[in-house]
């Protein structure tokens, strides 16, 4: 009898002991599939050197950028637009939507006019579309192809440059499918690139303020465009985009949205080009 409960309480034990290791390896499983799934890898901050250098703009380049929210032309391109204005290239930024998803339009309208001023865009080249914040994608096509449509055949640019079509968020790659269409269907013959701003969870890498870092593209993104470039930064143009990022108080009031509007102040942007 004394054997018997000897063996049972042994049994017991050993169950006792394997539980927390089991839920362990269950935790440690869960944390590796979120760190594949949700954690973009990036190259080494040594294959910065390795991306092609995207020539600066030059005067009289006229340049179209489309920005899905307010502050994303800033996050994206903020350093391109300012040393495009200070060449005298001529910039015009169309901003599709109207930023009021929380209910704080006339603050970020307000910002947004801040910010480019900054950067040296005349508020004469600021469009505002004034779609719903967070539903371009069951947006009409229709009506949101023939909108950005009319602003390519207007201005007439030399360059669009627009959010890339598997940008995770949701405006940003209905916004970059829609031009990308309208830019394939009219066959224009203008020079496209494309930026990221949010690609899945932790995104750019490290998600800090790291201004003497390289800002690298999401590695399992190279093989869906042409190419990507990585266009360098001033330490001026690069203080200016930081001045101008700045100005989006309402925006880093958010401890996600803060980190990562700090993690593009880098020594430079990356853009893409999209495969033809």
């Amino acid at each position: 009898m004394l054997g018997h409960i000897k063996t049972v309480r042994e049994k017991l034990a050993k169950r006792r002991y394997r539980y927390p290791v089991v839920a362990a390896s269950g935790v440690l499983a869960l944390g590796i599939v979120f760190f594949v799934t949700c954690v973009p890898s990036v190259a080494a901050q040594s294959a910065a050197h390795r991306l092609p250098v995207l020539a600066a703009p030059t005067q009289g380049q006229k340049i179209l950028v489309f920005s899905p929210h307010p502050d994303d032309e800033t996050i994206a391109v903020g350093g391109y637009i300012a040393q495009a204005t200070k060449n005298g290239a001529d910039v015009r930024i169309v901003l599709v939507t109207d930023g009021n998803k929380f209910h704080k339009e006339a603050i970020r309208y307000t910002e947004f006019k801040t910010a480019t001023g900054i950067l040296g865009v005349k508020q004469t080249d600021l469009v505002f579309l004034g779609f719903p914040d967070g539903k371009l994608a069951s947006e009409d096509k229709t009506l949101l192809d023939s909108s950005l449509q009319g602003q390519i055949d207007v201005y007439r640019p030399d360059t669009i440059i627009y959010p890339n079509p598997r940008d995770t968020n949701s405006d940003h790659a209905a916004l970059g499918r829609a031009v990308g269409a309208v830019i394939d269907s009219e066959h224009l013959n203008v020079q496209e690139y494309t930026y990221v701003v949010h690609y899945r969870l932790v995104y750019p890498r490290p998600r800090k303020f790291a201004p003497n870092l390289y800002l690298l593209p999401p590695a399992r993104l190279a093989k869906f465009d042409k190419q990507w470039l990585k266009f360098p930064l001033s330490q001026d143009i690069e203080n200016t985009k930081e001045q101008a990022l700045l100005t989006y108080g309402s925006q880093f009031k958010s401890p996600e949205l803060n980190g990562l509007m700090h993690s593009f102040i880098r020594q430079n942007e990356v853009l893409a080009v999209p495969r033809s």
